[in-house]
């Protein structure tokens, strides 16, 4: 068998090659990620492919002047116009993971990126791997998660705020949650505005807080009323917009919180989601809210998550999503306590059944 291994900057350049130099014949006897530079550092990450073509004579007894294939029994891949590659194989601890991630409602091509990020930033490490698999998995997602920080405001200036989100998900919690770490420890001036009329006891829910914190608050029932309502507020640093839960496959409940929030015109708009909530579910809310154009996204109910890994998959950035950016975690519902400005860590620690970690979230 006539053996050649190439290297490319990714799986399909390398077997483009193997089809223009060796033919369509060949099988892919074997595939590994390596990264160029000192140890590994600083240089780019490269597919090898090792690729065979057997020849007329292979059939017959070898010729021992002849090199052979490896002992081992390769898994051959044949080359063909179009075909994708065998799904790789990792080592044991990669395998594991692979499982345990799908099972956890990652998708199988999102598990798969995520681990061959993994063996390559292992592979660069060389000999010094000293830290548990699980560390380089973490950190592989981790550079994927995009953190968007807190929301900022500043004195005598105005600042609007929206919460959209699905019904359920705790957006009038979170918005007292918010208002109480502003007017408390940030001492800023924050009014409320609240257009969930749908649900009368968010509405009550909403004013209760109001009175407690000593905070204006108006209602608002339709558009028109969107802009008078802001002006009553006064001069706040902060205006914080609850909204009714929508469906995000309701595109007219969701056209009337467009316009609702065009009236509005707020400086950000943060999309509310449950972290509790399945891959599939995420990816629907962000595909339904986008009219809404969302800035960011805070993750609650992040205590009553056993996995993560599903979520983390819906909203990290990959070659056909961008991502969206990271503002707040919630983990209970205790007003102001139970929220914090979004990190990666609370997120990682709970990947998987398994890995989780209680942490002690503070305030934000």
């Amino acid at each position: 068998m006539h053996i050649r291994t190439f290297r490319a900057a990714s799986l399909q350049d390398a077997l483009e090659e193997i089809r223009n130099q060796m033919g369509t014949d060949a099988s892919v006897l074997h595939t590994r990620q390596v990264r160029d530079g000192w140890m590994g550092w600083l240089g780019r990450t490269y597919v090898e492919v090792t690729a065979g073509l057997r020849g007329v004579d292979d059939a017959k007894t070898p010729d021992d002047s002849i090199p052979q294939a490896d002992a081992e029994v390769p898994v051959t891949v044949p080359i063909r116009s179009g075909y994708m590659q065998a799904e790789p194989t990792f080592p044991g601890p990669f395998e594991g993971f692979r499982e345990q991630l799908i099972d956890a409602g990652v998708s199988p091509k999102t598990a798969l990126r995520w681990l061959k990020s993994t063996e390559s930033f292992t592979v660069g490490l060389g000999d010094s791997i000293n830290e548990p698999w699980m560390d380089h998995l973490q950190r592989s997602i981790a550079r994927e998660l995009r953190i968007g920080g807190p929301i900022r405001t500043q004195p005598g200036a105005k600042h609007i705020v929206a919460l959209v989100g699905p019904t359920g998900v705790g957006k009038t919690t979170t918005i007292a949650k918010l208002a109480a770490g502003f007017r408390i420890q940030e001492r800023r001036r924050v009014g409320l505005v609240t257009i969930d009329t749908f649900r009368i006891a968010a509405v009550q829910q909403l004013e209760a807080y109001a009175e407690i914190m000593d905070l204006p608050m108006e209602v608002v029932e339709n558009p028109s009323q969107m802009q008078p309502a802001i002006e009553r507020l006064g001069d706040v640093d902060l205006v914080l917009l609850d909204t009714a839960g929508r469906s995000p496959s309701s595109d007219a409940r969701i056209d009337q919180l467009v316009e609702l929030l065009r009236m509005a015109q707020p400086d950000e708009t943060h999309l509310v989601m449950a972290a509790t909530s399945s891959s599939s579910t995420i990816q629907s809310v962000l595909k339904g809210f986008a009219p809404a154009h969302p800035t960011a996204a805070i993750l609650t109910k992040l205590d009553e998550a056993t996995s993560t890994a599903g979520v983390l998959s819906a909203i990290t950035a990959s070659d056909d999503f961008a991502g969206i950016p990271l503002s707040y975690l919630t983990n209970g519902q205790q007003v102001p306590d139970d929220i914090q400005v979004a990190s990666a860590e609370p997120l990682l620690s709970r990947l998987l059944p398994g890995s989780f970690v209680t942490n002690q979230m503070e305030a934000a």
